[in-house]
């Protein structure tokens, strides 16, 4: 058989003309039935304008983890926009967290078996609430980061590893935030 010949890349043009009709006509009829990729929906009744995000509490011995937390949830909704990020006696909505558990995890290990870098894990549970209904709209435990949070030990350098320890923590609270934010306007 000659793939090189005139019948052989007519032959793969036309599957290929033909592939690319296929696919333009899913397309168009996916949208045209009102298909999209996203979630449910936002939990947020149209009449809410507010969110109250109070201190999360820290169920875990690491220190501060719920600071980093709650900063980092206050921030993604005041970057996003859509609710103002308001005290609680001022809210039409409130999402309380608790932090319920902190893991490190060693990766890596030297040739004399120090630990050479750590994975940091958070979980948190939350809920948002209607203060105006006076109903939870949406509870959820176990949420955790997405995308892998970890940090290098510096051998003779506390300053460094605990930097980057921080650093990690941070973005793990990054990637829980997002998260609840989906799930709270979303629907994710």
């Amino acid at each position: 058989m000659d793939l090189t010949g005139s019948n052989g890349v007519n032959g793969m043009r036309k599957r290929n003309h033909t592939s690319i009709t296929i696919l333009a006509i899913l397309l168009m009829a996916m949208s045209s039935c009102g298909y999209r990729l996203s979630g449910t929906g936002s939990l947020v009744p149209k009449e809410a304008k507010t969110i109250a995000v109070p201190a999360f509490i820290n169920n875990t011995n690491e220190p501060y983890v719920d600071l980093d937390m709650t900063m980092a949830v206050i921030n993604e909704f005041m970057t996003d926009g859509r609710l103002r990020v308001v005290d609680v006696d001022a809210a039409d909505l409130v999402l309380r967290g608790i932090v319920v558990k902190y893991e490190v995890a060693a990766l890596s290990f030297t040739a004399d078996t120090f630990v050479q870098q750590y994975r940091v894990r958070i979980v948190v549970n939350a809920s948002l609430e209607d203060l105006n209904a006076k109903k939870i709209l949406w509870r959820e435990n176990s949420i955790e980061a997405v995308f892998i949070s970890d940090y290098k030990v510096t051998i003779g350098d506390i300053t460094v590893t605990k930097t980057a320890k921080e650093a990690a923590i941070k973005k793990a609270s990054q990637d829980i935030a997002w998260t609840l934010r989906s799930r709270v306007l979303e629907g994710f």
